[in-house]
């Protein structure tokens, strides 16, 4: 695999009966996957920052950008967090 990919991490409108994952799953898979973690499921740049702290190597987040009223700002915003 190039990627895994876990969540929904917070509540989703677009898979509103997504099972939950927690910060702990991205803590737990850090340890024992030597791939890029992909976190989604309700992120949005206030909450997305946690889930980089925990492990995850990118974030994939559609309603926070495409249902925002000025798309460029809203992906401007998570340019900002730290992806190290």
């Amino acid at each position: 695999a190039d990627y895994v990919a876990f969540g929904s991490f917070f509540a989703s409108t677009v898979k509103p009966d997504a099972v939950a994952a927690t910060p702990d799953l991205l803590r737990q898979a850090r340890r024992e996957l030597a791939v890029p973690l992909v976190a989604i499921g309700g992120i949005d740049a206030q909450n997305g920052a946690r889930l980089l702290e925990a492990g995850a190597n990118a974030l994939a987040v559609i309603s926070a950008v495409f249902a925002a009223p000025d798309i460029q700002l809203a992906a401007r915003q998570f340019s900002v967090l730290d992806y190290s």
